[in-house]
């Protein structure tokens, strides 16, 4: 099913034309329930749309439901404007907000907000709140930045300014649940997908968090 719902996802984002296979009957309501837990009911229903092009079609009454949800929804554009926001390790905290202070000329650019992103990803995560809604404003805001990130005040670039607050390892495993789920073009991404790091990310998100490291990550 995870499967299946990412396809779709990719289908609502262009990245496919059709998913792989039919959603059984009992399948679309599975979709359905994963849109919502992701908080993708809008994008994912652009997805549904497409589908309709190729006779592949739900129970009615719930194609009306989703249609009229992601009608009222606010996962079809990006939230440009990530605020900065204090992180749970000290340390980390430190060096984030030198950061801040060090780039306030980019403050309001798409580079800053993509890093505020990253570590409130991060701080979702650890509080085991994190979802594919703001991974989905990320692979919007990569691809508005198109490569080209600003350049910052300590010349290192994106890659070492995740380095130096502890996030590298991290945003590698969000980009590569964002190749996974999105399909994530590599020539966007500011640091190389990790799978490793990846996978135990993408656990958590799709509520499969289990043994002892999902516990310590609530000490990162």
């Amino acid at each position: 099913m995870q499967k299946l719902f990412f396809e779709l996802l990719q289908v609502s984002l262009g990245r496919l034309d059709c998913v792989d296979r039919a959603p059984l009957e009992e399948e679309w309501p599975l979709l359905y329930r994963m849109a919502h837990e992701q908080e993708l009911v809008a994008t994912s229903y652009q997805g549904v749309e497409k589908l309709f092009e190729f006779g592949l079609r739900g129970p009615q009454d719930l194609m009306l439901d989703w249609m009229s949800e992601a009608e009222t929804a606010f996962d079809a554009d990006v939230i440009e404007d990530y605020e900065p926001q204090a992180m749970k390790n000290p340390l980390k905290n430190s060096s984030w907000h030198t950061i801040q202070e060090e780039n306030q000329q980019i403050a309001s650019s798409a580079t800053m907000h993509f890093l505020s992103l990253v570590v409130m990803c991060h701080e979702q995560f650890v509080h085991g709140h994190l979802k594919l809604r703001p991974l989905l404003d990320g692979y919007r805001l990569l691809h508005q930045i198109d490569g080209h990130f600003e350049q910052f005040a300590n010349g290192r670039p994106f890659d070492r300014q995740l380095k130096s607050i502890g996030l590298l390892h991290f945003a590698q495993g969000l980009m590569w649940v964002m190749q996974e789920t999105m399909k994530l073009e590599q020539r966007l991404m500011p640091c190389k997908p990790l799978e490793s790091e990846g996978r135990f990310i993408l656990s958590d998100i799709m509520g499969e968090a289990k043994g002892w490291k999902h516990w310590f990550k609530k000490h990162l």
